[in-house]
């Protein structure tokens, strides 16, 4: 009830609950093919949870600078990166309650350098630009649940959001020990549900 409800909020097809926010973006990541080697190009001051969960999977952080005036990545910082570093994925982190003022162009610049797109959105529940909630850009969006986030849970809790139902299939076998149904493993999965 709270994935359908959540989905509808957000105006997006997909949601999956998960054990916790750093568990999101490490399922994110792996269902946008993230892999032992992948460059994932983030920011460094969104507390580590994504080097954490790219550093989980054998995965490389590659950092990216922020804009001075509100804490976030720009667009022009987006293409410095793909320019030098050619990640494999770009996570675009919306942080103190704003969306990345930029968010859209950025997921079209990666798009077209064949670069996939997870919005980390911990701290943007509800977070809106030009009538488009934070988590409706990228290719997968994560959110943490702790109690102290915007929407809490009483103890740990995450969440994904997509509208590719490939991906939300992906993300429904990873989270639950690679299930394609029950006891049919297809691939390798762990048990990350939200209470």
């Amino acid at each position: 009830g709270f994935e359908n409800e959540f989905a509808r909020f957000l105006g997006i097809d997909h949601v999956l609950g998960v054990a916790n926010g750093t568990e999101a973006i490490e399922l994110g990541l792996m269902a946008l093919g993230a892999k032992s080697k992948s460059k994932i190009a983030t920011v460094a001051n969104a507390g580590f949870y994504t080097s954490s969960a790219a550093l989980s999977i054998g995965a490389t952080p590659v950092y990216m600078d922020i804009s001075l005036d509100d804490g976030l990545v720009t667009y022009a910082e987006v293409e410095r990166t793909i320019k030098e570093s050619q990640p494999d994925i770009v996570v675009v982190t919306h942080l103190y309650g704003q969306v990345v003022p930029e968010v859209e162009r950025i997921v079209g610049l990666a798009h077209a350098n064949g670069i996939r797109v997870l919005e980390d959105c911990a701290q943007a529940h509800g977070a809106s630009i030009d009538g488009r909630m934070a988590g409706t850009f990228g290719d997968i969006s994560s959110f943490s649940h702790y109690p102290t986030k915007n929407l809490g849970a009483l103890g740990d809790g995450g969440s994904l959001a997509t509208s590719s139902r490939i991906l939300y299939d992906r993300l429904s076998r990873l989270r639950q020990y690679g299930w394609e149904s029950k006891y049919k493993v297809v691939e390798p999965g762990r048990n990350s549900r939200l209470d």
